[in-house]
């Protein structure tokens, strides 16, 4: 089985190639872009773009600058950054809109449990959104989208040590923003 390495170069003259780095990046990328972008379909359009994007490109892939996984997380970040963010934030409001319904007395419990966990959700939020960017694009990368500290490195374009630095900046903020009972749901940071 060929290297995704070895793929990337074959992109331009063997189908097969762009086929294979497909059906191995598409749901991590899926994930990537529906957590950014707040829509299904919003994120599978997203996607369908970065293998568009990376036809047109493979010939300007550079091994040196980090693995195929990072470099198809880049095309998904670019292009998430010209998506803009406030189509998701819409498009999440209207959901919470349009998704309600009267309580009945057996839902009080579970929307109790709900009620806690958004609140905990919204501590982790703030918590995340007060870090600068920088941290908190590399942190998401690595806690959300299961990239390496190097690979998230490649992916913002800063250098391994320089992201591992970055990364655990992150998550001291975090540690020291967040409650206990916060820190107990998330996990390990």
């Amino acid at each position: 089985m060929a290297e995704d390495e070895d793929l990337v170069p074959r992109i331009g003259h063997d189908r097969e190639a762009l086929a294979e780095l497909y059906r191995r990046h598409v749901r991590a990328l899926l994930g990537y872009a529906g957590r950014r972008l707040g829509n299904p379909t919003d994120a599978a359009d997203l996607v369908a773009a970065v293998f568009l994007e990376v036809i047109r490109t493979a010939g300007r892939y550079d091994p040196a600058r980090g693995t195929p996984r990072a470099w198809l997380f880049g095309i998904a970040a670019t292009l998430i950054a010209a998506h803009g963010r406030s189509r998701g934030r819409e498009a999440r409001a209207l959901q919470r809109v349009y998704g309600r319904r009267e309580l009945s007395p057996e839902d009080h419990g579970e929307l109790a449990g709900r009620i806690d966990a958004a609140r905990s959700a919204e501590l982790l939020q703030h918590a995340v959104d007060a870090l600068s960017p920088a941290e908190r694009e590399l942190f998401l990368l690595v806690a959300m989208d299961g990239l390496s500290a190097a690979e998230a490195g490649s992916v913002l374009g800063i250098a391994p040590a320089a992201a591992r630095m970055r990364l655990a900046r992150a998550r001291r903020k975090l540690r020291a923003a967040l409650p206990d009972p916060v820190l107990a749901l998330v996990g390990s940071l």
